[in-house]
């Protein structure tokens, strides 16, 4: 459909059109959207942008004893994605995100209630092939059980491919090795704090 001005000149769409406001009306001005805006790295992944930094993660947001867990999200090639926030008011909250075979992070950010907010994740640590936020023995037995298969071959678990090249060598192997005996952030208290391990 086509606007035409009060002359009968057709207006192109990408030309403004005047709107007269009767006196003691007023036109609302829409408040922008709440968002999140973040970012992290993935440890082991080839550097952004990549195909491979696209990987699934959950992020927590708590304030007080209100917490929002949201669906799983997928970051960009060039390690971003983006939340809504809207349903949240202002605030400082604390968060917690984790991927699949790599481990939490948490933090705090401060949320105005309208507007982008920027968030860094930071690196996440690779090397979760059980996902139970501990690089341990149960992850190396996982790693070593499909040491040096790729994808089709009789016993290659993806668990263990921390680097996304479909194939578990050692490369997979460093970065267990980096991180083992650490865990990731734990799950964040009311009121802020995080649990002891």
């Amino acid at each position: 459909m086509r606007a035409t001005d009060a002359a009968g000149n057709v207006e192109s769409p990408s030309t403004s059109v005047a709107v007269n406001v009767a006196a003691g009306c007023t036109l609302a001005t829409p408040t922008p959207r709440a968002q999140l805006a973040i970012h992290t790295t993935w440890q082991g992944r080839p550097a952004q942008p990549n195909a491979l930094q696209q990987l699934p993660v959950t992020v927590t947001l708590k304030l007080g004893t209100n917490e929002t867990n949201y669906p799983v999200q997928t970051t960009d090639a060039n390690g971003y994605f983006t939340l809504d926030a809207s349903s949240l008011g202002p605030g400082v909250y604390s968060w917690r995100a984790k991927g699949p075979k790599f481990l939490a992070n948490a933090g705090t950010v401060s949320l105005p209630g309208s507007g982008t907010t920027g968030l860094e994740l930071g690196l996440l640590r690779a090397g979760d092939a059980d996902n139970n936020n501990v690089d341990n023995l149960a992850d190396f037995n996982i790693l070593k059980n499909t040491f040096g298969k790729s994808v089709g071959d009789l016993g290659y678990d993806d668990r263990a491919d921390f680097t996304g090249d479909q194939v578990v060598n050692v490369a997979d192997s460093n970065l267990l090795k980096a991180n083992f005996g650490t865990s990731g952030s734990l799950p964040t208290l009311p009121g802020g704090a995080s649990p002891r391990r």
